[in-house]
C-alpha cells in the first residue's frame, strides 16, 4: 500500500502530516537543503518510514497534507520541536520559515495569545542546540496555561 493511500486510509495520519509540514517549512525559503533533509530523514526513520520511496512520496505530495495536532500535550511540544529542528537545520531563518512556524504553532493546537511566547522561545532552544527535554521544559514555561 502507497504512504498516501494509508493517509488516506487513516493510517500514519499524524506522522505523515509532520513530515510533509517538515517538507513544506523546508521549502519554504526555495531549497529543500542537505541539512535540512537529514533532519527530514532521522524524523522519517524514527516514524518508521525507512524505505526512501516513502519519503520520496511525501515530500512529492506535501501539499496534499494538513498538519494534524496531537493530542497529548507533550507531543505537541515534541511536533514543534521536530519543526524548529528543520527550519533552523541551515542556520538560517528567513520570513516564510517564520511566518509558517508561527501559523503551525496555532495549528499544533497552542493557544493563539501564547504564539509570540512560544515562538521566541524556540527560536532560542534551537539555537542554543537544546535537547526535547530542555525544549518541553522551556515551552511549558512560555505557555502559561
Amino acid at each position: 500500500m502507497s504512504i498516501l493511500k494509508a493517509y488516506e486510509e487513516g493510517g500514519f495520519r499524524n506522522e505523515i502530516s509532520i513530515l510533509a509540514t517538515l517538507v513544506k517549512l523546508s521549502f519554504s525559503d526555495g531549497v529543500l537543503d542537505e541539512s535540512e533533509m537529514k533532519v527530514i530523514e532521522k524524523v522519517a526513520a524514527n516514524y518508521g518510514f525507512n524505505d526512501p520511496f516513502d519519503l520520496q512520496e511525501i515530500i512529492e505530495n506535501h501539499e496534499r497534507y494538513n498538519i494534524e495536532p496531537a493530542y497529548n500535550y507533550d507531543e505537541r511540544i515534541e511536533q514543534l520541536y521536530r519543526l524548529m529542528q528543520v527550519i533552523y537545520a541551515d542556520d538560517h531563518l528567513d520570513k516564510a520559515e517564520l511566518k509558517i512556524v508561527k501559523n503551525s504553532i496555532v495549528a499544533l493546537g497552542f493557544p493563539a495569545k501564547n504564539t509570540d511566547a512560544i515562538f521566541e522561545k524556540a527560536v532560542g532552544q534551537i539555537a542554543d542546540e537544546a535537547d526535547l527535554e530542555d525544549f518541553t521544559k522551556a515551552i511549558k514555561k512560555a505557555n502559561k496555561l
